[in-house]
């Protein structure tokens, strides 16, 4: 993070389901660090926005690639627009801290590549280099095979039950699919221009990993 000088800064909050995305950002946005930051505007989509308002055309027609990209795209240019205006401005009062604008995606352009067949790393690469240049971070949070089978498997309601059985005819078939996707969203990391870091969420409580979080994002 380059100190004083930001006046946005963003953090992609990916993972798989099952591997704790919304629990992670509750924590987040719960913390005391969030909370007491110095402004108070904030830019926060949750993956209902940054993805799954595509469902229904989904679900009906189809979705082209640029379906998904409009979306991504939409979402930049508020964030531009917002960057646009306060780097035009010279407050009056040095160091001024207030204005700043810290923004969280939950799920966004890694989710548009793995979850849907028709999207590709090339389709995505410029929306990976503009969240650079509107100094954002990623975090990939990853679970082991017990863990997104105790999340994917139980308490879940029957709409989902009866979705994720597309993806096999066992247990161990639907959580393969998902590991499968695990693996591919970590290759299409490697393909990227951004500051990634990676947390096993099965390995201590959300609160605590939102503090790491929070801790490698540097915003607070």
């Amino acid at each position: 993070m380059s100190g004083e000088s930001w006046n946005v800064s963003g953090l992609i909050l990916e993972g798989i389901s099952g591997t704790g995305k919304t629990e992670i950002l509750r924590s987040i946005l719960q913390s005391d660090r969030f909370r007491n930051r110095s402004g108070f505007s904030s830019y926060i989509m949750s993956e209902h926005q940054t993805q799954r308002v595509l469902e229904k055309k989904d679900r009906e027609e189809g979705l082209s690639v640029r379906d998904n990209l409009s979306l991504l795209e939409e979402h930049l240019e508020n964030i531009s627009r917002l960057k646009s205006r306060l780097d035009a401005m010279e407050w009056c009062r040095r160091n001024q801290r207030a204005m700043r604008i810290p923004y969280i995606l939950e799920r966004f352009h890694f989710t548009h590549v793995y979850q849907y067949g028709h999207m590709s790393w090339s389709d995505v690469k410029s929306v990976d280099k503009k969240l650079q240049e509107l100094n954002c971070r990623a975090v990939i949070l990853t679970a082991d095979r017990d863990m997104l089978a105790e999340r994917i498997l139980s308490g879940r309601d029957a709409m989902w039950m009866n979705y994720i059985r597309r993806f096999g005819d066992s247990d161990e078939k639907i959580i393969d699919h998902f590991l499968r996707q695990q693996e591919y969203l970590k290759e299409l990391a490697e393909l990227s221009v951004l500051d990634i870091r990676f947390f096993d969420t099965g390995e201590r409580p959300a609160e605590e990993t939102a503090g790491e979080i929070l801790d490698a994002w540097g915003a607070f």
